[in-house]
């Protein structure tokens, strides 16, 4: 009992108790197969952690077998640590203990599986009512992965949706190397279903929906628009710390926005393992922060995630901007450009080749499966790449930096850590090439000074070396940009070369700091709001006068 104890503290039981699982229906059968001598501290933590949650809910029936007794047999569980959960009415297990971010994926899917009801949109539910075929789904996660949850329960809410014909397993990389290995799945979460690759990285509903029908990867998620067009006052493009902080900004001011997100919320704050330079927080995940911001920015204004703007008018003949997305039409009054930017490519032979194969551009995510004295290779030398290293020396990998000068520009606090933990860097050093066979193997580097050319077996390459802007609506309107092709603003306003079109954050070009970004998109919106109210005055003027 003290071991339960201490896996879950009495005050996070209460919390889950009180969350969770006094919103209980019907009772969930959770199903635990182990077998001695495989994962056992895996299988220790399934089994103490279902008992102690079972001591939460009496409609939480919990039973505990072996792989290889008759129960397994009939449930076709092979691997251990395996989870089922209401094994009799749905097909949704874990392979591998759901620790770490996973916990999180566990309490909502005992949730549906009690109620019947799914976290899916009726949009989506009519689409799956359409399915006519068999589809069994597989999402590769990590416990450290912060939007491997999401897609897990994505998947799961569809098997709840459908339980005649879907089944989801979800599977822990580290636990299940071979697995992961055969299917080339070294990034999470990395989806195939019926054996085929659907998809990497966390994928917006629709577009998840739509895989499941077609059982192909979507370009964007498809294109649906409903309803009339809608009147704002202002559109934010962009869902990470800049775009949602002008949210909560205009929303108080009385602003009627909206916050339309392309892919997730967060930008590259929601990857970054742990930010200490937060002012309020000694340290906190990249992705709890994002969360809190956005938990805040939802209260104010709508945030749609999974929508992207598809044509943006560059004339405003009746003093609107005209957008048009793959989900609505907006006439908007002002418009708020918080795109972000995303990683920049290395670009070598192999490492387009082999990405989500031993390659990956977040170690956050993907750093797991190296852990425990796997050789990897981080490229770059700010801070990003630097965090990389320490993160990953930090879970036992064995890493090497390379870096192509011969200093590094990450802040001085980093540099000092690298030089603590003794984590070799190989200076004025490219990577040329990337070798392997399924997943890497080994990566060619080469010293730009002396020419000479270094081997170096490995089992992951994490990069890190930029960003690119994601200006592509600021092209369409034909916004000024500078030779790297960042927004130009004015840094007191956040003002643009276009009128009542502002931006903030990371497109701007400015340092890529959360602070910088939460205050920029805070400027932004006021400078908005101050704006189009002097705008409404002046227009109401004549009449006043009349």
């Amino acid at each position: 009992m003290a071991e339960q104890q201490e896996l879950i503290p009495d005050d996070v039981k209460q919390t889950i108790k009180q969350t969770f699982f006094e919103q209980l229906k019907a009772d969930v059968a959770i199903e635990v197969y182990t077998l001695a001598g495989i994962n056992d501290k895996f299988n220790d933590f399934a089994v103490d952690l279902v008992r102690s949650l079972a001591t939460l809910s009496d409609k939480i029936k919990a039973s505990f077998h072996t792989v290889g007794d008759a129960q397994s047999q009939k449930r076709a569980v092979t691997r251990s640590p395996s989870v089922l959960i209401a094994p009799d009415k749905y097909r949704m297990r874990y392979t591998g203990a759901p620790m770490g971010e996973e916990g999180r994926s566990l309490l909502v899917a005992i949730m549906m599986a009690s109620s019947g009801a799914t976290i899916l949109s009726e949009p989506s539910l009519k689409k799956l009512a359409e399915l006519r075929e068999k589809r069994d789904i597989q999402v590769f996660v990590s416990p450290t992965c912060p939007y491997c949850p999401q897609q897990v329960l994505a998947a799961f809410a569809s098997v709840i949706a459908r339980p005649d014909l879907i089944s989801a397993e979800v599977i822990e990389i580290y636990e299940n190397h071979d697995l992961a290995e055969n299917l080339g799945s070294l990034t999470v979460p990395q989806t195939f279903v019926n054996a085929i690759f659907t998809g990497a990285g966390l994928q917006p509903e629709p577009a998840f929906v739509e895989t499941l029908l077609t059982l192909k990867e979507p370009q964007m998620a498809s294109t649906q628009i409903s309803g009339e067009p809608q009147d704002k006052d202002l559109v934010i493009i962009g869902g990470g710390p800049a775009g949602l902080t002008a949210a909560i900004y205009a929303a108080r001011a009385g602003l009627n926005c909206v916050v339309i997100e392309k892919s997730n919320l967060g930008g590259q704050v929601a990857i970054t393992p742990v930010v200490e330079n937060y002012p309020g927080y000694m340290r906190i995940g990249g992705k709890s922060l994002v969360d809190l911001i956005a938990q805040q920015a939802s209260q104010y204004a709508e945030v749609h995630v999974g929508e992207y703007v598809t044509e943006v008018s560059k004339e405003r003949d009746d003093g609107r901007f005209h957008l048009k997305t793959n989900h609505a039409i907006y006439n908007t009054r002002a418009l708020l450009l918080a795109t972000g930017v995303g990683n920049r490519a290395l670009d070598a032979p192999g490492a387009q080749k082999f990405y989500g194969r031993g390659v990956s551009y977040c170690a956050t995510c993907d750093g797991y499966f190296f852990k425990d004295g796997k050789k990897v290779v981080v490229v770059g030398g700010g801070n990003t790449a630097v965090t990389d290293a320490l993160y990953l020396h930090n879970l036992g990998s064995k890493v090497t930096l390379v870096h192509w000068r011969d200093s590094l520009r990450a802040e001085a606090r980093l540099q000092e850590s690298l030089k603590q933990t003794g984590i070799p860097v190989l200076w004025n050093s490219e990577v040329r090439e990337i070798h392997g066979d399924k997943v890497v193997r080994s990566v060619k580097i080469v010293d730009k000074g002396s020419g000479t050319a270094l081997g170096m077996a490995v089992d992951g390459v994490f990069i890190a070396i930029g960003y690119i802007p994601n200006n592509e609506v600021a092209k369409q309107l034909g916004l000024e940009v500078d030779d790297l092709g960042y927004i130009k603003t004015d840094l007191a306003t956040m003002r643009t070369s276009i009128p009542n079109v502002y931006a903030a954050g990371d497109i701007t070009g400015a340092p890529k700091q959360i602070v910088v970004a939460v205050a920029q998109g805070s400027t932004a919106a006021m400078t908005a709001f101050e704006e189009l109210q002097a705008e409404g005055v002046k227009k109401r003027s004549p009449e006043k006068m009349a």
